[in-house]
């Protein structure tokens, strides 16, 4: 697990990664450090960083984030990529299948951002990587929705001391937008 110095510091700050796929990283990068975190940003350029990213193994931070787009085929990636590894994707997208292959991400828990991220085959990919827990849409949705729960799931982990799932549960409550009640948290137990 990450566990950069300021993990140690008079108050310590939760370490997290957010895994930009053409969504705004710096954006979120800013809301994250306003509550105390210390984010370590990737900004993908092609599916084999994204690859990369997700099998970072025992390097992984506790919480990673992932932003960008999403549809009913995978992670969408844009297409101007100039083919770069582009035989790995499907309609544009990087689907749960090779996710599933890669992913190893040992007791993170993963936030998907993306529109029908939080469908089971694309959660299930990202469960096989042994993670703690994984958050994520099963429709299509605002993002400054999804900024606004991500905020809220934030402030009941970093200052409310809330175990994800009951931060997961409280976020979607106080978040007042249908979107955000289509938000699923999956667990490897179920």
């Amino acid at each position: 697990m990450w566990r950069p110095i300021d993990t140690e510091f008079y108050s310590p700050r939760l370490p997290v990664s957010i895994v930009d796929v053409e969504g705004d990283g710096v954006g979120l990068r800013t809301l994250l450090e306003a509550f105390q975190c210390v984010v370590h940003l990737h900004s993908i350029g092609t599916p084999n960083d994204f690859l990369k990213v997700i099998s970072q193994g025992a390097a992984v931070p506790r919480y990673v984030i992932i932003d960008g787009h999403g549809t009913e085929h995978g992670l969408h990636f844009r297409e101007d990529t100039g083919g770069i590894d582009s035989p790995v994707l499907k309609e544009g997208c990087l689907g749960p299948e090779l996710i599933r292959e890669r992913a190893n991400l040992p007791d993170a828990t993963v936030i998907n951002l993306t529109c029908l991220g939080g469908e089971r085959r694309m959660a299930d990919a990202f469960l096989a990587g042994r993670i703690r827990a994984y958050i994520g849409s099963r429709t299509c949705h605002d993002g400054r929705a999804m900024r606004l729960y991500l905020a809220n799931f934030i402030y009941n982990v970093t200052v409310r001391n809330m175990s994800d799932r009951d931060a997961w549960y409280r976020a979607v409550r106080d978040t007042d937008h249908p979107d955000i009640d289509l938000l699923s948290f999956y667990h490897p137990d179920g």
